[in-house]
């Protein structure tokens, strides 16, 4: 049964991001492509949408990468309305990375999630070669990339594959994230996506073991709805407990007022963004410091 209260606390389109924010990322998103020296569309997979871009730095070799998951409610959404973000990190010692994946109803969640970790294990095996450095990726994720992201950061990597290190990622960036999923059983949103309980257990990133004590910052716009700002606390409250490198940013407006602050330079936000991508590669998460499991 739908629950009005939390239909509305979870709804974004009235917003309007199609018309507020898409054409102007968009417009930028050109720009920044046709001007800088990218790689597009780099096949991870055999999935049409197994693809991501590269943006590397004047120097990638010595400086850290951003790995971006866009959101859209994993139903909806291109890497390629995102090289905006690209921009300012470049310019300021970050190379970027844009993933795509696929989308509900088509695949399920799980499908998602277990996409984006072939990604990043592909990533991490082939960055270097593309003159990158696999030891320095942070993993950044907006709204239902957040979800990802955080789902990321509890991957046990050396079990999901041969080889990998258990601190692949060196740190988390999650914006304005959906981190328990079983609240969108009762509104609108689960008539594509197909959760059952279960699954909305299991792929919740709360309910998850935690396996690293990289640091993360947990970032939300202080206008957001109140469900979204509880995503955020409750994260930071579930794994922070456990881990001091976990922390809290409040960035000014609402769901996609906070991409624009990320993708500027003189917003704090994206500077604060900066100070903490930068500090992981003088950091090193101790592979064998493991906070204790929630499940």
């Amino acid at each position: 049964m739908m629950d009005d209260r939390l239909e509305k606390q979870y709804a974004l389109g009235h917003l309007r991001p199609d018309l507020n924010f898409l054409p102007d990322w968009n417009r930028r998103s050109m720009a920044f492509r046709q001007s800088s020296e990218c790689r597009l569309d780099l096949s991870y997979g055999s999935s049409g949408r197994d693809r991501l871009d590269y943006f590397p730095t004047a120097e990638p070799k010595s400086s850290p990468t951003a790995v971006f998951i866009h959101g859209g409610y994993w139903q909806r959404g291109d890497k390629s309305a995102y090289s905006f973000l690209a921009e300012s990190f470049v310019q300021n010692g970050v190379s970027f990375v844009a993933i795509n994946y696929d989308f509900c109803p088509g695949v399920r969640i799980t499908q998602i999630v277990e996409q984006v970790r072939r990604a990043i294990a592909w990533l991490w095996h082939n960055i270097d070669n593309l003159g990158g450095n696999r030891e320095q990726l942070c993993i950044v994720g907006h709204s239902a990339g957040a979800h990802i992201a955080g789902m990321m950061m509890t991957t046990d990597w050396p079990n999901f594959a041969e080889g990998l290190p258990r601190d692949l990622l060196k740190g988390g960036l999650l914006v304005s994230g959906i981190f328990d999923l079983e609240p969108l059983l009762a509104t609108t949103n689960n008539d594509a996506l197909h959760l059952d309980q279960e699954e909305a257990f299991s792929q919740s990133p709360i309910n998850r073991a935690a396996v690293t004590s990289a640091p993360q910052l947990i970032a939300c716009g202080d206008d957001e709805t109140q469900e979204f700002k509880r995503q955020s606390d409750r994260y930071v409250a579930i794994f922070g407990s456990s881990n001091g490198s976990i922390r809290r940013h409040v960035v000014p407006g609402h769901h996609f007022d906070v991409l624009n602050e990320l993708s500027h330079v003189h917003c704090s936000f994206h500077q604060e963004a900066l100070r903490f991508i930068a500090d992981l590669s003088s950091q090193r998460a101790e592979p064998d410091s493991v906070a204790p499991g929630l499940i």
